[in-house]
């Protein structure tokens, strides 16, 4: 079994250990480095191969030239590459200052570490060195070679890329040309040689087990392929299991009319049965699939991998597949590669697959905190008061600011949202301003580890642009003081009296009132002025300073001690 795959300057993995058990999940974003690990594996195996055909005993070369074998980008079907230098780390081939000699050649290491039946460690690596776009050498560390047997018997490599879609046709291909179109990611080109590979196999019973599982998952008869003399290969399939070996009338239909998640299944399958190894590494198993496809065939693909005593390794973003296997056979993509702990941890990484978008990623590496809002105007709101007070946050306003809409919804949804992320940053901060009607729902049932809970004095945001004479300047301004009056008496009638002598201070109707759906659309119908609630921030923008309550203050205070981090020119 493989018990860890190291790499050095191997493509966006600078040094790197990665721990592996005999199932292993690699969960993570999109470009988080999941399918770079699988790659890492199938050099490897590339590097066995071709030095073992050029250099090793077998290959008549001479003893003093045994450890180095040259590999064209033509022979290298690990991966499609235009040049041999995109292996390299930042495609840099020499040292530079901070990493040795400089200008001398940047060897890439890809080792392999394990054990064997009797719990022995070996290890065995390759290391790459760069000849030019065309071609790379490799030979294997000098000090891994006394397992060379080990591993070169040991250890079998079969990677299933992602499913693309399957031709109408297709001719038997070499073993090479095969490699080829599977390092493309191409598998589904050569989905019917695999069903003639695993229909011709002699042991195991190969085909049956293909068969039955068939009819198990999708109640379809699978017919063995053929290939007579024609030109292609024919795959067909019955929609449906006879009573007996006969067709039973269903007409034999060729299997690229079926659907993609078919395909998927079909493929994984063919590649575990025509090529078992002892390390599997599937990619995204789990596309196009639903989600009780994705446990049904999870538990196929274990059960086979422990009848054959092989080793998985599973790219995927499922959190059908997270969620059915061990925290400890999962390492996370998020931050630096690791392994998981904790039940905890596995549904941090769940919930951060489902809730977190890229922008979130990249924002959540730099940021101090997130706030969480119920809307944009809430945003809007608090942007341009932060701008007429001068507030300090308002700089973080002007930025790129690392916030969430809510839209609105239970606010159980931003704690969700906040648990999720700490499985990209744990030390993140989080604040959460909720409008004052929300007072129904327990602190201690919205709040978190990290994450405050604030709330509005007053029933929403909104309420607080409720000040007489900023009302009145602002529609004056806009339709002139003959249409602001009307509004302003409709205000005088729907407002108590305290609220004209003390405008800054909180009422029970200014607890209660809910102003957006209320007055202020009634106060700007009365005024003539089609002002939508996106815009409300216009009022904001032109009030005073003395018109503004000091609870906005303080709320915008609290989002600066919590989310922003001041330059340390204005630090205090």
């Amino acid at each position: 079994m493989i018990t860890k795959i190291s790499t050095q300057f191997f493509k966006r993995f600078g040094s790197q250990d990665f721990s592996l058990t005999p199932l292993t999940l690699l969960a993570g974003p999109n470009n988080s480095g999941k399918s770079t690990l699988l790659q890492a594996a199938m050099v490897w195996n590339l590097a066995m191969q071709k030095w073992w055909e050029k250099k090793g005993p077998g290959s008549r070369s001479k003893a003093k030239d045994r450890q180095g074998a040259p590999i064209t980008r033509q022979e290298f079907t690990a991966l499609p590459l235009p040049s041999m230098d995109q292996l390299w780390t930042d495609t840099h081939t020499s040292l530079r200052k901070d990493e040795g000699k400089q200008g001398a050649p940047r060897p890439m290491v890809i080792s392999l570490h394990g054990v064997d039946d009797e719990k022995n460690e070996w290890q065995f690596g390759f290391e790459f060195r760069y000849s030019g776009p065309e071609q790379i050498h490799v030979k294997p560390v000098a000090d891994d070679l006394p397992h060379l047997e080990t591993a070169r018997k040991r250890i079998t490599v079969v990677y299933v890329p992602p499913f693309s879609g399957i031709g109408v046709n297709e001719t038997r291909h070499d073993r090479p040309y095969q490699d080829m179109l599977i390092g493309q990611g191409k598998g589904g080109d050569i989905l019917r040689n695999l069903l003639l590979e695993v229909a011709e196999a002699d042991e195991g019973n190969a085909w049956l087990k293909l068969e039955k599982i068939i009819e198990e998952v999708f109640h379809y008869r699978l017919l063995k392929p053929s290939y007579d003399g024609t030109p292609y290969i024919t795959c067909q399939y019955l929609k449906g299991i006879p009573a007996g070996r006969g067709f039973g009338g269903l007409p034999p239909l060729d299997v690229s009319t079926t659907g993609s998640g078919f395909h998927q299944v079909l493929l994984i399958l063919a590649f575990m049965l025509a090529r078992p190894s002892s390390l599997i590494l599937l990619d995204e198993p789990d596309a196009h699939l639903h989600v009780l496809l994705q446990k049904q065939l999870y538990d196929i693909l274990r059960s086979l991998c422990h009848q054959s005593k092989g080793q998985l390794v599973i790219a995927t973003h499922s959190e059908v597949l997270i969620d059915s296997t061990s925290p400890s056979q999962i390492v996370s993509f998020y931050r630096k590669p690791h392994a998981l702990a904790s039940d905890s941890d596995r549904d941090q990484v769940r919930e951060a697959l489902k809730r977190v978008s890229s922008l979130e990623l990249l924002l959540a590496e730099n940021a101090k905190g997130i706030l969480y809002l119920e809307g944009t105007t809430d945003f809007d709101l608090l942007k341009a008061w932060s701008e007429v007070l001068d507030h300090p946050v308002k700089r973080w306003f002007a930025d790129l600011p690392f916030w969430q809409n809510n839209h609105g919804r239970n606010p159980k949804e931003a704690r969700a949202h906040f648990f999720a992320l700490k499985a990209v940053r744990p030390s993140i901060e989080g604040i959460l301003l909720l409008d004052g009607d929300n007072r129904n729902l327990q602190d201690r049932e919205l709040s978190g580890e990290g994450l405050t809970l604030l709330r509005w004095e007053r029933y929403e945001a909104e309420s607080y642009l409720l000040h007489p004479s900023s009302l009145e300047r602002f529609l004056s301004a806009e339709k002139g003081p003959l249409f602001a009056q009307p509004a302003m008496d409709y205000l005088r009638e729907q407002m108590p009296p305290a609220f004209f002598s003390k405008p800054l201070e909180n009422s029970n109707f200014l607890r209660s009132e809910p102003a957006s759906k209320t007055l202020l659309p009634e106060i700007f119908q009365r005024a003539e002025i089609h002002l939508p609630k996106a815009n409300f921030f216009l009022l904001a923008q032109q009030m005073k300073k003395e018109e503004i309550p000091q609870e906005v203050t303080d709320k915008l205070t609290a989002i600066q001690e919590i989310v922003f981090t001041l330059p340390e020119s204005n630090a205090p």
